[in-house]
């Protein structure tokens, strides 16, 4: 198996890489120069990419290589997500809407801030047009969606959520329909911390596993503690996401065994 590493994409390097050169695995470093050399086509046929969503999505898109990127951007939308895993969810009061539609009608944000003028908004896809975010309901413009930075879609489907205090927040690696590690991190500064493997949150990410509704072998699970429960709060394609603290060799093993 050959991986093709985006270093770059993280801001302290992929933690995949040192585990792959301890294991001594084959690699490739990728460069955005690639698009234009088109040096991707001749990647070997069985390599798997790893680095940022929007070169994810490209690389999936084309198709040149097994398994290639695992990103299937229908099944990590956050509307399969709400539906399929309904009774797992954080948010299960939420709007499917349009950034257009909202800042033109906001009267569909009543049922939503009965108790407070906070909501949670983040795209439907799991690209991440912008980043999900607390804002306040009222006085909203296109500028609080990341509009004209990151994205020019006043059309982009958005998720709107009712508000949640989280607690804690926690992602798993889930390979084969098994969770093989995972890490605590911090939102603010995007710092892993260690998890441990008798946890509450790894045995909810393990029974979210179990639910096998991925097409992906191998993904993400987000989970958090809020009002003293574990929710999820959503799946994220492998091939686009920071790993944080996690065990990146248990990673790279669970993977290559998966697709002996």
């Amino acid at each position: 198996m050959n991986w093709i590493i985006e270093n770059d994409a993280f801001s302290s390097g992929d933690i995949l890489l040192p585990a792959l050169k301890k294991l001594g695995r084959r690699f490739v470093l990728w460069s955005d120069e690639f698009w234009l050399t088109r040096e991707y086509e001749s990647f070997p046929k069985e390599s798997i990419f790893h680095g940022s969503l929007g070169n994810a999505a490209k690389l999936r898109a084309k198709a040149l290589f097994e398994p290639g990127s695992l990103c299937d951007e229908q099944h990590f939308s956050y509307s399969f997500i709400a539906e399929n895993y309904k009774d797992f969810v954080l948010s299960r009061n939420v709007i499917f809407t349009t950034i257009s539609d909202l800042l033109s009608d906001k009267s569909v944000l009543s049922a939503l801030t009965k108790n407070t003028r906070k909501i949670f908004v983040r795209p439907d896809s799991p690209l991440k047009e912008f980043s999900g975010r607390v804002l306040d309901s009222e006085n909203l413009t296109p500028s609080h969606f990341d509009y004209g930075f990151y994205h020019s879609d006043l059309n982009l489907r958005i998720a709107v959520c009712e508000y949640q205090e989280i607690e804690k927040e926690y992602r798993f690696v889930c390979v084969g329909g098994k969770v093989v590690t995972g890490s605590e991190y911090l939102a603010e500064g995007r710092r892993g911390l260690c998890v441990s493997q008798n946890s509450e949150a790894l045995s909810f990410a393990s029974e979210i596993a179990r639910a096998g509704k991925q097409q992906d072998f191998a993904y993400i699970i987000d989970v958090c503690k809020s009002g003293g429960e574990m929710r999820l709060v959503e799946l994220n394609p492998f091939s686009g996401a920071d790993l944080y603290c996690c065990d990146a060799e248990k990673i790279i093993l669970a993977i290559e065994n998966a697709l002996c």
